[in-house]
């Protein structure tokens, strides 16, 4: 590797590891402080605590690389252009793209690592910690879920459920509608509850009462009824808060798979978040691509001019990310237009100052 080379990678890594130390250090100890007044009324002790905020630092990491890596690279390319470096590699016959790549190299093997950490760090101590709240502070499940309608992908049933309660597999308030092979309605049940029976992969309901639907509708009521057709996985059931993010990557895009044909409603959200969660490892390269279009005339007050216009990037990409994701789960975007738009909108804006700052 060249010597400048060297220098631009080692530069920008250096400064991005401080800015994400610090940064991460001020989000544990935000997510501390809010969590506090809880942790102190349910008398926890000071291990318990420790150990809370520690499951939860992973993801203040990937909160904090992303405008880490902005803030590296906008405080670097100021410095480089404020102390003439910048003029004296021009002219040593180093193209300005060769200044860039090292930066945005950073930028790609961060994304990589972002992605990894995620999936292998932060998925499994996330979900500890999840687990661990629900314990100490007796939390309602974040998988209960209300009036959850399901559709047989073979067109055999419709089931309705007015409450599904994660803890033990139970649904309450049940409707339950058969058809037969021409798609005629033949059946309509309403139920107390139903259970999954873990031996025998169905669901099994109580209280029964039964509506023979024919030339004359019959009525029966039945203390029990099961059904082989009726074996959904309860996890078709749960709600969609937390779902995607807890799940491996194979067992999300087959829970999506399912869920399209099952609950095509549920399955726009559900996508939406998948996408973002898959596509939220590219903002280490995307803001540092942002920062390289940036155009750097300032001599003077690199540090504040750095600080000052990573803050207004970073607001910018991520309002407009979670308005573009708020769409997208309403069906309104694409889930990939959703997660793209943001780079764009903010690309041209960076543009559009370099355009100006050279006119000017």
């Amino acid at each position: 590797m060249k010597l400048y080379r060297r220098y631009i990678f080692k530069s920008t890594i250096n400064v991005g590891l401080g800015a994400l130390f610090l940064t991460t250090l001020m989000l544990i100890s935000v997510d501390l402080f809010a969590n506090l007044d809880t942790y102190l009324s349910h008398e926890l002790p000071l291990a318990t605590i420790a150990y809370l905020t520690l499951l939860g630092a992973p993801q203040a990491v990937l909160f904090a690389l992303g405008p880490s890596l902005l803030f590296s690279a906008t405080f670097f390319l100021s410095q480089l252009h404020a102390n003439n470096e910048y003029i004296c590699l021009i002219g040593s016959g180093i193209r300005p793209l060769k200044i860039i790549l090292p930066i945005i190299a950073v930028g790609f093997i961060a994304s990589i690592l972002q992605f990894a950490f995620a999936e292998y760090v932060k998925l499994p101590l996330s979900k500890e910690r999840l687990v661990l709240e629900e314990e100490l502070f007796g939390l309602r499940s974040t998988q209960d879920n209300r009036n959850i309608t399901l559709h047989d992908p073979e067109g055999r049933y419709v089931l309705y459920a007015r409450h599904y309660r994660a803890q033990d597999n139970l649904l309450r308030e049940v409707l339950l509608l058969l058809f037969d092979e021409q798609g005629n309605l033949t059946h309509r049940l309403d139920a107390q509850q139903g259970r999954y029976d873990e031996d025998s992969g169905q669901w099994r309901f109580h209280g029964v009462q039964s509506q023979e639907v024919g030339e004359v509708v019959s009525t029966r009521t039945l203390e029990a009824y099961d059904d082989p057709r009726i074996n959904l996985d309860p996890s078709y059931f749960r709600g969609a808060g937390g779902d995607i993010d807890q799940m491996d990557i194979q067992t999300a895009l087959q829970y999506l798979h399912w869920m399209k044909r099952l609950d095509p409603n549920r399955h726009t959200p559900l996508a939406a978040d998948f996408v973002k969660r898959i596509l939220d490892a590219l903002n280490p390269l995307v803001l540092i691509v942002i920062a390289a279009t940036i155009r750097y005339s300032l001599k003077k007050n690199i540090l504040l001019f750095a600080i000052i216009t990573s803050l207004i990037v970073a607001v910018v990409y991520y309002v407009v990310q979670m308005v573009t994701m708020i769409a997208a789960r309403q069906g309104v975007l694409s889930p990939v237009w959703a997660m793209v738009i943001p780079s764009v909108v903010v690309l041209l804006l960076a543009a559009l100052q370099r355009t100006l700052s050279r006119q000017g």
